[in-house]
């Protein structure tokens, strides 16, 4: 009896804890208490957001170019994303669902971080990518100067000399697409078949001739590709204005008729009397079928005074065979080259220059207008970043607005949140800043290397033409 008593004495002390926790309109009325409730009952709630909305500060401008571009402006352009018309708000095509999103995320406690995190995975800048690599990724294209060494003594005891005619084929095939030394394959082909034919072109007539720069590499164009050969730069005096223009129009296209180069060469100049040198720049082997060695000997067989010189750009072992083979079978020599100043430099064996051709490389130096134009491309690059990190911090300033206007953030959390915004503003806006100062020093620097290279190469030849006097 007594322990039954005692139970129902239990059961209704429980019952009566129970009531007063539910009923009591004092039980949660405490800053304490309150705060205490959201932490426990939704902690699930608030780190699924957090895994959603991802950001990452870039640390570096490499890094910049990774940011991922923001979910609602991922579609904008490039033109709209460095406006200089710009204003501190959120566009208005995207200012609803931007208000619809924010109000699920700001559903739950977040802190000032979270928030900024938030408007930039929202509202980030979707051009990062496209405007910072080029600026990440630009490197100073000078043409590297030609300093020929010259001829070495023959068996007769004479110096040989300059060919009468050289005939440049330059191969424009898709392979020349190809990364190689910081550079494209077809940009390095065409500033060493531009110094070339400065060099040369002092002593000699020149013509250029291009090959696999018609079609394309797929099959469909293979015909048209492997049967267009144009001497784009007819046989005759150098003119430097004209013959740069002609290797500028030259783009890398298709497949590779060097057969058919070789072929078409001597054709076009079957009846010159004089001697010609065929000088092939290529990164690959014959693609359309042709035999390039027999063409190569039937050219050489002509005349003695006809040669076939090869300059095989980064091949590999099967097609450097080939090249090699082609070069022996023209009564010529073969030259490999990894580098641009190695393609350059390999270009050819030449005579010792003159007192002319000496004075004359004082305009093989990149100074003036190239080196102007050089700083003037990355200041562009470096401007058009900054005008998106503008646009993007106004547009991250506007969403602060907004969101106060709307009543869904407070001053206090909207201060935290904008300083972060100017940090970050600051911050990439110094990354730039850092990037574009390093090209410049680039620049300065592969200046000051070319122009050493060619004041010790002047002082060299003088010495050995004082010797030879």
């Amino acid at each position: 009896m007594k322990k039954c008593l005692s139970m129902c004495i239990l059961a209704i002390f429980i019952a009566g804890c129970s009531s007063t926790e539910e009923s009591d309109p004092g039980a949660q009325t405490t800053k304490e208490t309150a705060t205490e409730v959201p932490q426990k009952s939704e902690p699930k709630k608030e780190t699924q957001v957090n895994e959603d909305i991802s950001f990452v500060l870039a640390k570096t401008a490499d890094e910049l170019v990774a940011v991922t571009p923001g979910e609602l402006t991922k579609d904008f352009s490039v033109d709209k994303e460095t406006s200089m018309w710009a204003t501190a708000e959120v566009p208005k095509e995207i200012r609803p669902e931007f208000l619809e999103k924010m109000k699920e995320f700001l559903s739950s406690l977040q802190e000032p971080e979270q928030i900024h995190q938030a408007l930039n995975y929202y509202l980030g800048s979707a051009q990062y990518e496209a405007l910072v690599g080029p600026l990440i990724t630009y490197t100073p294209q000078f043409d590297e100067p030609l300093l020929p060494e010259p001829y070495e003594m023959n068996g007769d005891g004479e110096q040989e000399k300059a060919p009468t005619n050289a005939l440049i084929l330059l191969d424009a095939s898709s392979s020349m697409l190809l990364q190689a030394d910081g550079h494209l394959k077809m940009d390095t082909a065409k500033s060493a078949a531009r110094s070339f034919a400065k060099a040369m072109g002092q002593n000699s007539k020149v013509s250029l001739y291009a090959y696999g720069h018609m079609g394309s590499q797929s099959q469909n164009d293979k015909e048209l590709s492997c049967t267009t050969i144009d001497e784009v730069y007819a046989l005759g005096e150098y003119k430097q204005d004209s013959f740069n223009d002609s290797v500028k129009k030259v783009e890398a296209r298709g497949w590779t008729p060097l057969a058919g180069a070789i072929a078409q060469a001597a054709i076009d100049h079957a009846d010159t009397t004089e001697d010609i040198t065929l000088y092939i720049i290529s990164d690959g082997e014959e693609t359309c079928g042709g035999d390039p060695v027999k063409e190569a000997q039937l050219f050489a067989e002509c005349s003695p005074d006809r040669h076939v010189n090869v300059i095989g750009f980064q091949v590999d072992r099967k097609a450097e065979s080939q090249l090699q083979a082609v070069a022996k079978a023209g009564n010529g020599s073969y030259l490999g080259a990894d580098t641009l100043d190695e393609m350059t430099q390999q270009m050819t064996k030449l005579w010792l220059p003159s007192d002319l051709d000496l004075v004359g490389l004082i305009y093989a130096k990149p100074v003036g207008w190239p080196v102007t134009m050089a700083i003037t491309t990355v200041s562009d690059y470096a401007q058009k970043v900054k005008n998106a990190i503008q646009v993007e911090d106004l547009r991250l300033t506007g969403a602060v607005n907004l969101l106060k206007e709307e009543e869904l953030l407070d001053e206090a959390d909207a201060v935290q949140v904008q300083k972060l915004i100017d940090q970050q503003k600051a911050h990439y806006d110094e990354l730039i800043e850092q990037k574009e100062e390093e090209k410049k020093a680039m620049i300065d620097s592969e200046v000051e290397r070319i122009s050493t290279m060619i004041e010790d190469y002047q002082e060299r030849m003088r010495k050995l033409k004082e010797e030879q006097r």
